[in-house]
């Protein structure tokens, strides 16, 4: 997105710059601070401010954040700074469909984030700043729905579904990256599928494993000798294949499915009045 902000790459470069001075810039009675820990985006905010109004500024890496990230400084200041600010806010309160997309691209690169699909923290998009004001434009411009919330004294602009982020990106003119969003999203859910089939299958196998090794007990636990010849039958063929299923044992005692599974029933009853 930074890099797209070169001159003559997509319009709305103003109302781009505006969103960004909002989200990330601190003005004082000289001009401008932007601060960010994106040298792409310190980059483009340099660019921004020399195409649409002429003037250079200075960037410079300052103090790192509390993650331990670089970060970078971009002042702009003068007569022509102080100037430029009346025009950024008429571009910020511009109706165009196309002026309001750019001024979401300026606030994404200057306050946003999305997280990556697939992710334990699901779907999410969310653009924070201490300034209420600021959150609802961005909830304004947006073409899809974004709540408001109130989180450790920020305001935050956010949506959590896979529509939602998908549609903002799309409006901010990030189409690779939703084709790419949407591949990893499909990839996700494809991945999560297959570990519920997996957790599924296994907690069946499990549960099978651990019936069988109790009925296994209960059968030894068993006299034969005190046994009816039928149940005694069923006894032995058991005991000699405890891994057999109940096809396979129906086929070598030559008997139905529904006739072994009776017998075994009986047996593992005759075992718990026993013990």
């Amino acid at each position: 997105m930074a890099a797209g902000a070169a001159v003559g790459q997509r319009a709305g470069t103003r109302a781009e710059l505006a969103g960004l001075v909002d989200a990330a810039g601190d003005w004082d009675e000289n001009g401008v601070t932007l601060r960010t820990s994106s040298a792409a985006v310190a980059r483009s905010a340099v660019r921004l401010w020399r195409s649409e109004f002429g003037l250079d500024s200075g960037l410079s890496p300052t103090r790192p954040d509390r993650f331990g990230r670089t970060r970078y400084a971009v002042r702009t200041e003068g007569n022509g700074a102080i100037q430029a600010a009346d025009e950024l806010r008429f571009a910020r309160g511009s109706r165009s469909v196309a002026d309001r997309a750019a001024y979401l691209r300026g606030a994404f690169q200057g306050a946003g984030s999305v997280t990556r699909p697939g992710g334990r923290g699901g779907y999410h998009l969310e653009i924070v700043h201490r300034d209420e004001e600021f959150a609802k434009r961005v909830a304004a411009f947006s073409r899809v729905p974004l709540k408001l919330a109130r989180r450790r004294g920020r305001w935050v602009a956010y949506t959590k579904s896979a529509d939602g982020v998908t549609s903002l990106l799309a409006q901010m003119g990030l189409n690779e990256a939703v084709l790419e969003y949407e591949a990893r999203a499909v990839l996700g859910e494809v991945k999560a599928n297959a570990n519920r089939v997996t957790n599924f299958d296994s907690a069946n196998a499990g549960r099978t494993a651990t019936a069988a090794a109790r009925q296994q007990r209960a059968l030894e636990s068993l006299d034969p000798a005190r046994l009816p010849q039928a149940l005694r039958d069923m006894l032995e063929l058991r005991l000699e294949h405890p891994d057999a299923s109940l096809a396979e044992l129906a086929q070598m005692g030559g008997l139905s499915k529904s006739a072994v599974n009776h017998r075994l029933r009986r047996l593992v009853s005759l075992s718990a009045r026993s013990g």
